[in-house]
């Protein structure tokens, strides 16, 4: 027997006859969707690993409330290093009755150390390259040129003085990965920003020292700084990453929840079939071994069928995940770095992985079925039962497909829940299913006509009864899942910010101006137009203690927490966008010294209902309890604070008053007249925030529909091998019956009474299982709260249920028309 030769033919013809058509599509959607993922997951880490110092604008960064001190300078210039100065802080600009919060940003000589400074000399023109502002000059963000009318070669009121606008600014090296910026910048010469004075006591700047050099030398004065930069932050290259990682963070979820489901239902989709597959191979086998045929020689030729299969698959696979890269990498658009570096061989040779353990795990344990079959066979009905073997190869299977799939897409967390709730639902599953065979047994011979013949044909097959439904399960849930529960999470996601989120601060509100600014606002139609005290002190000790935060690497170079400043408020009632998670919120007209925190800030510290927290309010130091934690929704872009003290209790600590509050972009202008007529208040305008993280919501769909496309495939593939994995057997009782005198309507009714039962019972375990487990991953991985969408997912079961049926019946169809003669020497 030539092995080879032999599988070629019977591959030939049995793939064009549609047996392993099922599994080669299941390979190829397992490889395509991997290697999508994967390949767009590893080129985000190239590029950002590698961009990353440019995004920290050096290799090292030293940052404070206060300037650093010479020696450093002094000691990394002896060591090799380049050295540069950066200070920022907002500050509100004006230009004639226009008004703009700006975060201005003053370097000196050497900036950049990483990366390139772009700007152009006007609106439109070419960009080029940069260094320092020269003295008297500045770079302008075009947001801030278009909300002040300003043009290059404008002068711009600085401190005392002017500035002139002599170029536009393009990109900034060192924003250090941040997906969007609360207000537009503007670059300009240190020494402006010393001789203007706005670097007084109690300014709000933000001070960086940078360092570039050897990787070697940078490591060296790293260890050097540690001990000697006491309350200062050392910021690396791996903190410049955090900002683009986190808008990604979310992203890659949404991925790689239809990515897991993708490639487990590919795995069920390829064992079904496969085992489909053997299944109609067993009489073969038995006439090969009849005609001398060794037993091995047969087995490696049905082997060399699927490998010489899978070849194919794995680079169509390939091909079309590298495509479908390349749609990702267009859809989420901005939420990635500009320049991407070409792929690296890992994603692809992990999609080739997928489709090798798809193969030999998913695809071998049916044909080591074959290795029990006599040659007797061809005189009887004897039935190969599966090997113990079998299961173990199943389950090693399993265990490598989710390994290679939470390498690719790197969330451990959402594989592990996704992965426990589909197996508690095939466990159910078979649970029920056995349970309730064995309760139909008992009650079958009361039944009549279609009933009885339908129930009957689950009854004496058992074992593929409880593997059908266990396959519908799965892939109805995990198509409710991609169907219903997510786009349902993606609607949550986008509904954090309706319409009306807040788009406008104001801050520094004095006391005495709360009326007028109210009047103003409800002028402009701002109908929920409220204020809210904001007070800044020192944070002096937790429960009778220096604070100390509860988590510290051991390495850190920041000094403790004690007389740090602290940002806090009060109130009488409890906060909107706020969710009390433990505690009691104070009475009000309560006078006892009470507080409330958030759960984030009793994470960081380690606190806890009872604890104390102590406070230096201007001229007094009082100390309060903690009666309840709070969950705030910083999402909402309202006005949230960490620390919220009882009204009654808070005497008088100096406070300012800020809002929040919405207003359609149209009316923007008329805010400016208030600024003017009081310069003290700070204007925010974040409205370009909003239209990002609108937008970033946006493109994030547009990827996640894509990769859901490969696991609704999946899931189909799922639903149509399950629903044949009985055909063989369905097509031989059909032609008995039919021999001792059954009717077609009655073949036809008893099919559909079959189906119809499956689909019934598997659309019920995985609408509840969709809901239950939708409900549990938006929680604990999504961090949203989701209402199950009962109606989908209720019509979602309806149309599986009959699909179920419409798949029976047209199965049936075929063999209704065959004479059962010929059906019998098919079967």
């Amino acid at each position: 027997m030539n092995v080879l030769r032999h599988a070629g033919r019977a591959l030939r013809r049995e793939f064009l006859a549609g047996d392993l058509l099922t599994v080669f599509a299941a390979l190829v959607l397992g490889v395509a969707v991997m290697t999508a993922v994967g390949t767009l997951v590893n080129r985000v880490t190239l590029a950002l690993t590698s961009s990353a110092a440019e995004m920290l604008g050096g290799d090292l960064g030293l940052g404070a409330r206060q300037d650093a001190p010479e020696t450093f300078a002094e000691e990394a210039r002896q060591r090799g290093l380049k050295t540069t100065r950066m200070v920022s802080f907002p500050s509100v600009l004006f230009n004639g009755d226009a008004s703009q919060m700006a975060n201005i940003k003053a370097v000196s000589a050497g900036y950049p150390l990483r990366g390139q400074l772009q700007v152009s000399r006007s609106a439109g023109g070419p960009v080029e390259s940069a260094g320092t502002p020269p003295l008297g000059e500045a770079y302008a963000d075009p947001r801030l040129m278009q909300a002040l009318g300003l043009k290059v070669g404008d002068a711009l009121e600085f401190g005392a003085g002017n500035l002139t606008i002599s170029r536009v600014l393009q990109a900034e090296p060192d924003t250090s990965g941040e997906l969007m910026q609360l207000s537009p910048p503007l670059l300009v010469n240190r020494a402006d920003v010393d001789s203007a004075g706005l670097l007084g006591p109690g300014s709000r700047a933000s001070y960086r020292m940078m360092f570039a050099g050897d990787t070697g030398a940078i490591a060296d004065f790293r260890e050097w700084l540690k001990p000697q930069a006491k309350g200062f932050r050392v910021v690396g290259i791996e903190d410049a990453q955090r900002g683009v990682r986190g808008a990604f963070d979310l992203a890659g979820r949404f991925l790689s929840l239809a990515a897991l489901l993708a490639v487990l239902l590919a795995g069920v989709a390829t064992a079904l079939a496969a085992n489909r597959f053997a299944l109609r191979r067993i009489d073969q086998v038995a006439v090969l071994r009849c005609l001398g045929a060794r037993q091995r020689d047969i087995l490696t030729a049905m082997a060399l069928q699927l490998v010489l299969l899978a070849v194919p698959a794995c680079l169509v696979g390939i091909g079309l995940g590298m495509a479908a890269q390349a749609g990702l990498v267009q859809a989420l658009g901005g939420l990635i770095p500009n320049r991407l570096p070409l792929p690296q061989a890992t994603p692809a040779l992990t999609g080739a992985g997928i489709c090798l353990v798809l193969l030999l795990g998913f695809g071998l344990p049916p044909l080591l079925r074959l290795r029990r079959v006599p040659p007797m066979r061809v005189l009887n009905r004897s039935f190969a039962t599966l090997p113990p073997s079998s299961l173990l190869v199943y389950a090693a299977a399993l265990l490598a497909t989710v390994a290679l799939t939470v390498q690719a897409t790197g969330d451990v967390k959402l594989a592990a829940w996704v992965l426990g709730g589909l197996a508690a639902l095939a466990l159910l599953a078979a649970g029920i299913g056995a349970l309730l065979l064995w309760a139909v047994r008992g009650v079958q011979a009361r039944l009549r006509g279609r009933w009885k013949l339908g129930l009957a044909a689950l009854t004496r097959r058992r074992g593929l009864a409880v593997m059908q439904l266990v396959g519908l399960s799965l892939s109805l849930c995990a198509l409710l899942l991609l169907s219903v529960i997510g786009p349902g999470l993606l609607a949550q996601w986008r509904d954090r910010l309706p319409a009306d989120t807040p788009n406008y601060f104001l801050m520094n509100i004095q006391p005495e101006q709360r009326q007028a600014v109210l009047d103003t606002l409800k002028g402009l139609g701002v109908g929920d137009a409220s204020v809210e005290p904001f007070s800044t002190g020192r944070l002096l000790a937790l429960n009778n203690r220096p604070p100390q935060r509860a988590e510290r690497e051991d390495n850190s170079n920041e000094d403790d927490d004690a007389n740090r400043p602290v940002n806090f408020s009060w109130r009488r009632d409890f906060p909107a966008a706020n969710t009390l998670v433990s505690g009691k919120f104070w009475e009000t007209g309560s006078t006892e010294p009470e507080a409330s925190i958030e759960e984030g800030w009793a994470e960081r510290y380690g606190m806890k209902l009872g604890d104390t927290v102590t406070l230096q309010m201007g001229e007094q130091q009082r100390t309060f309890t903690i009666t309840s934690i709070r969950k705030a929704d910083w999402d909402s872009f309202r006005v949230n604070f960490f620390l919220l003290l009882n009204e009654g209790a808070v005497g008088d600590a100096p406070y300012n008053l800020i809002t929040a509050f919405h207003l359609p972009r149209a009316q923007a202008p008329a805010l400016a007249g208030l600024t003017r007529e009081y310069p003290n208040i700070s204007l925010l305008d974040i409205d370009g925030i909003l239209q990002r993280v609108r937008e970033v919501v946006d493109r994030v769909t547009q990827a996640v529909q894509l990769v859901m496309g490969f696991s609704l495939l999946a899931g189909v593939l799922v639903l149509l091998a399950a629903l044949q994995a009985t055909a063989g057997e369905r097509r031989y009782d059909s032609a008995v019956l039919r021999t001792l005198g059954a009717t077609r309507s009655q073949l036809r009714g008893a099919v559909l009474v079959e189906f119809g039962a499956l689909g019934l019972l598997a659309s019920g375990l995985a609408v509840g299982a969709a809901a239950l487990l939708g409900t549990v991953v938006a929680q604990q991985v999504f961090e949203l709260q989701l209402t199950p969408p009962w109606g989908p997912l209720l019509l979602g079961g309806a149309l599986g249920m009959g699909l179920s049926m419409l798949a029976g019946w047209w199965g049936t169809r075929r063999i209704l028309r065959t004479p059962p003669a010929l059906a019998l020497r098919e079967a």
